[in-house]
């Protein structure tokens, strides 16, 4: 059985449970299980433990901030923005809720409302990566470089780790114009094939064809089947006039990335 199958199962083991013994221990069951299924990324069994969490518990600054994650991630702004701004008035200090509030409001556009609320989660939680992370790249998305390149190298000074900083803050390397120390954090972040991938992916944005079409040829000599890596060298083939060598002229293309 897989983990998320045996998270499914809980969640069902609660629901049955709760017909005949409701109280804190499985209120705190149910939520233990809609964290993993947020960790997970499996929105509508989160939403649906958070239900029956919510059914006969109070709501609390957690339960609404993880209700509020899955329905962002499904599209539903408008009341993931409601229980956001619910958890922080039931509990200002909560940084997960400040964090997830900023990452909806520079998805939506609000950058100057994402910015007061990663820096009041920074505040309470100095040492969380992932919300470093999150300050990096919307200060990125905003064209303001030095400064992303600033948090997303203490997201990485304070989890080495953490995968999705290493490839946010090799995008801003190379913004910066430094492929030597973007093309480190994409082999730290990712499978060299996806690193070579990424790499090319910067030159391009920086209007650097000629390299990136080496990138790209070395993603899909690297791991063939990769269709991104494939379609990101066609394009760029394509564009430069050039034909592809015999070696990786067929093979799969989809979507571009």
């Amino acid at each position: 059985m897989t983990r998320r199958a045996g998270l499914v199962a809980l969640l069902a083991l609660c629901a049955c449970a709760g017909a005949r013994s409701p109280g804190r221990p499985l209120d705190e069951a149910r939520l233990a299980v809609a964290r993993a299924m947020i960790e997970h990324r499996a929105w509508n069994d989160a939403l649906l433990a958070l239900d029956r969490y919510h059914a006969s518990a109070a709501p609390s600054a957690e339960s609404l901030t993880l209700r509020g994650v899955a329905l962002r991630e499904r599209g539903v702004h408008e009341e993931a923005r409601a229980d956001f701004e619910r958890a922080i008035r039931l509990d200002g200090r909560h940084a997960p809720a400040h964090a997830a509030l900023a990452v909806l409001h520079d998805v939506d556009g609000r950058y100057d409302q994402g910015e007061r609320h990663h820096r009041k989660a920074l505040e309470l939680s100095p040492r969380n990566a992932s919300y470093w992370n999150d300050y990096g790249f919307a200060l990125f998305a905003r064209g303001r470089n030095d400064k992303a390149l600033e948090a997303l190298r203490k997201a990485v000074e304070i989890e080495p780790t953490l995968r999705r900083a290493r490839t946010n803050l090799g995008f801003a390397y190379a913004r910066a114009g430094d492929f030597t120390r973007a093309a480190q954090q994409f082999d730290l972040a990712e499978p060299p094939a996806e690193a070579r991938n990424n790499l090319g992916v910067a030159y391009e944005a920086a209007g650097l064809l000629a390299p990136a079409y080496d990138a790209y040829l070395a993603a899909v000599r690297l791991d063939p089947g990769l269709a991104r890596a494939r379609a990101n060298l066609a394009d760029v083939a394509r564009t430069l006039g050039r034909e592809l060598p015999p070696d990786v002229a067929t093979g799969p293309v989809a979507g571009g990335g």
